[in-house]
């Protein structure tokens, strides 16, 4: 759409009429989802993230004048939503990575030292009583986790919670389990193996 021509449409989108909006929406959704997918890789994500640009615009409406360049708004506002995303992504994903981490070391201490303590059965036994012992939901998460062997997603679809909540309980859970079972073997990592 021509610069000349989205600025006729102005005056129409500011008074809320519905059909210059849908003109404007219809002629750059195409490109303001191009360009959040090419960065995102995530169709969903990019498509919620154009909508959301549009949104803001029909929210500022009232405010717009013949001289506002739709063009770069929606362009400014659709890029600024995919950094959002993306350090969102990030943030999340380093926080994924340093339980992981931290089971990566769990699972090197329990190998290194396996054996040294106690039998199997026996070695069995204080793990079920220690998971036992965890609080319901932290239990569940875990169970859903080591033994089903859910992603952090599906346990939170199964759930009805949210990733981040999945995350902190197993954070939590495996801080319990390792306080639990300091006197034996750090096992947080092998206990599904032991089953």
């Amino acid at each position: 759409m021509n610069p000349a021509k989205l600025s006729k449409l102005i005056p129409f989108l500011r008074e809320g009429e519905k059909i210059a909006f849908e003109e404007i929406y219809n002629d750059f959704f195409g490109v303001m989802y191009h360009l959040s997918v090419q960065y995102l890789h995530d169709p969903k994500a990019s498509e919620e993230i154009v909508q959301d640009t549009f949104m803001k615009l029909w929210e500022i409406r009232e405010t717009l004048n013949e001289q506002f360049n739709i063009r770069n708004f929606l362009y400014t506002i659709t890029k600024n939503n995919c950094l959002n995303y993306l350090r969102n992504q990030k943030i999340a994903l380093k926080h994924h990575q340093n339980i992981k981490y931290l089971e990566i070391h769990f699972n090197y201490e329990a190998l290194e030292r396996l054996g040294s303590y106690m039998e199997f059965e026996e070695l069995r036994e204080k793990i079920d009583s220690a998971i036992a012992a965890l609080p319901d939901d932290l239990r569940e998460t875990f169970l859903l986790s080591r033994f089903e062997e859910l992603h952090y997603k599906e346990i939170a679809d199964k759930q009805s919670i949210s990733i981040k909540t999945v995350e902190a309980r197993m954070s939590k859970a495996l801080r319990i389990l390792r306080f639990e079972l300091k006197d034996y073997v750090t096992l947080i990592c092998l206990i599904s193996n032991f089953i």
